[in-house]
C-alpha cells in the first residue's frame, strides 16, 4: 500500500500510497493507521529505555503478544487488530492521539485536533488483565 514499504513504522509523518493506491482507498488508510501506531511504539519504547523483547517480556503467555507477531505487526508484515491497538495505546498515549489525529483529519475536517496526551511519549503499566 506504501510507496516505500520500508519506511514502515520508521519515519515521521504519513508515507505516501503506492503507485496506482489512492489515499482514500481504505487499505491504504489501514496502512497508515498501522505505520503511525508503529512509529509510536517505536518512539514509546525507546523513551521508556525498554526493547520489545524486555518489554512484552512482562506479557508473556497473554493471547496476541508473542514477540514474533507483534514485530511482524510493527513491520507491517501481519495486520494490526482493534487489540493491538488499544493494547499500546494504554502503555503509549501517544499511539492512541496519533491514530486520532489522522481519523479526525480524515473524516472531521472540520473538527480541532485532541489534545495531546499529558504525558510526553509513555506510561508505563503494570502488566495484568
Amino acid at each position: 500500500m506504501l510507496n516505500n514499504p520500508g519506511a514502515f513504522g520508521s519515519v515521521a509523518g504519513d508515507v505516501p500510497p503506492a503507485e496506482g493506491i489512492d489515499v482514500t482507498d481504505h487499505r491504504y488508510r489501514s496502512a497508515i493507521i498501522q505505520h503511525r501506531i508503529a512509529r509510536n511504539v517505536q518512539d514509546g519504547l525507546r523513551y521508556a529505555d525498554k526493547s520489545l523483547p524486555r518489554f512484552l517480556g512482562d506479557f508473556d503467555g497473554q493471547a496476541g503478544l508473542s514477540l514474533d507477531r507483534q514485530r511482524r505487526v510493527l513491520r507491517g508484515e501481519t495486520s494490526a487488530t482493534f487489540a493491538d491497538l488499544t493494547f499500546w495505546a494504554a502503555h503509549f498515549p501517544y499511539v492512541a492521539y496519533y491514530v486520532d489525529d489522522y481519523l479526525r483529519q480524515l473524516f472531521l475536517p472540520t473538527t480541532a485536533a485532541a489534545p495531546r496526551p499529558s504525558h510526553p511519549v509513555a506510561r508505563t503499566r503494570a502488566p495484568g488483565p
